[in-house]
Order: C-alpha cells, then structure tokens, then sequence
C-alpha cells in the first residue's frame, strides 16, 4: 500500500526558523497587516513578575487557502503563545523566539468563522497584543482524516480479499457535512457535537484518487487530496 498525496493537498513544510509554502503559496491573496493598535491590559496585572510590556511589536497576516499565517516580530528574546477568547490553543509556529532579529511565524486555522479577533501574550503575562485576522476560504478548516496506519493495513488486506466497502473517520467542525469523493463517487456524514464524523466509501484494488472537504453554516474548505494504492 502506498499513501500519496496530490499537489491539490497544499501542505506547508517548516524549515529552521523559515517557511517553506508549497505550490499553492502561489494562489495566496495580498499581504494584509494586522491592527497596531495599543496593546490591552497584562493578562497578569498586579502579579510578581508580570511583563510590564508587549515584545510584540508588529503582526502581519498571510492569507492561504487552509490556514493563515501570523508573522510576528518582536523587540527581544520571549515566549510567545496565540490566544482565542483569552485562552492559548495550538497554533503551530516555525520559530522559538529566540532571534528578534527576525519574524517568527503561526499557522492559524480557522474554526467557522468569517473574521476573529486574537491576541498574542506571553507566558509571563505580557500585555496582550491584538490580531484581527479576515479568514477568507480559511474561515472553514480541512477535515481531518483520522484513519491510522494499522486501519489503512486492514482495509488494503480487505481489498485485496475483495472487500471493498469500509468507513473513514474524520475530525470536523461539529456539525459540519464531510464530503468525500473516491473514484467519482461523492458520500457524505454529518460530524457529531464533538467533531467526529464516519463517512463511508468504496475502494477497488489499484489506484484510489480521493478528495474530502467539510461544508459548516455554509461555508466549505479548501479540498484536501490524496491517492490510495491497494
């Protein structure tokens, strides 16, 4: 069995403290900066060590059309972390912070939302520094296919003995509608409240092109592509 991905997949590959954009780096829409404006209160106020300001010092967004992308430039060493709602989540970044010199980058992805109003801070409490991010076609994440290594060994077992129908897992927006297209053929679920969604599909012994994207308050994402060979 081998897993191949088409150039439709767009993937991102991280390289040291740079980025590296795949070919679809070509379809992103103009640079846009993000508000400079005043950065708000510490999110420690009043706690012994708080950082008293932001190392933040200039945000610019890129749009791409799974994800954006936060350039971050800073006046020192620091910490930083990306804050939703005035929590941290995972947005991964290309840079330890360790070199003001230079940007340091995170790949933010959209949760349904047409435009969001983030924030970067520090672990140490730093004021938090504001981002309004425009998502675009962003606004809607990939769905993510869940399916595992071991799950992938069954079904290509199943198809050789000529089994042919299975069911993939995928981590969607809850609620969402997962589309899948295998061979020509489109099938559909709707994800769970906990983003969890089985859309079932048919493969056949050879090469499998398969595509899935996810359709949430009707907005739909960026396709994500990818060959099966049983």
């Amino acid at each position: 069995m081998n897993r191949s991905r088409l150039l439709v997949a767009g993937a991102t590959a991280l390289v040291g403290a740079g980025l590296v954009l795949a070919p679809v780096a070509a379809q992103a829409a103009p640079v846009t900066t993000a508000s400079s404006s005043t950065p708000g209160q510490p999110g420690q106020p009043g706690q012994p060590g708080a950082e008293t300001t932001s190392p933040v010092t200039n945000v610019t967004v890129r749009h791409f059309p799974e994800y954006v992308i936060l350039d971050v430039d800073v006046d020192r060493v620091t910490d930083l972390e990306v804050l939703r709602n005035g929590e941290a989540f995972d947005a991964p970044s290309t840079s330890d912070w360790q070199s003001p010199s230079r940007p340091g980058h995170f790949v933010v992805k959209g949760v349904g939302l047409d435009e969001e109003d983030l924030g970067i801070s520090t672990a140490g409490g730093a004021p938090v520094y504001p981002v309004h991010v425009d998502f675009g076609q962003a606004a809607v994440p990939q769905a993510i296919d869940k399916t595992s290594e071991r799950q992938l060994e069954r079904i290509a077992a199943q198809v050789e003995a000529g089994r042919f129908d299975h069911v993939l897992p995928f981590q969607a927006l809850p609620g969402a509608t997962v589309s899948v297209t295998t061979n020509g053929v489109t099938t559909t679920a709707v994800a769970d409240r906990y983003g969890k969604a089985e859309v079932p599909v048919r493969y056949h012994a050879g090469s499998n092109p398969q595509s899935s994207f996810q359709t949430f308050n009707g907005k739909t994402s960026f396709p994500d592509a990818i060959t099966w060979e049983f």
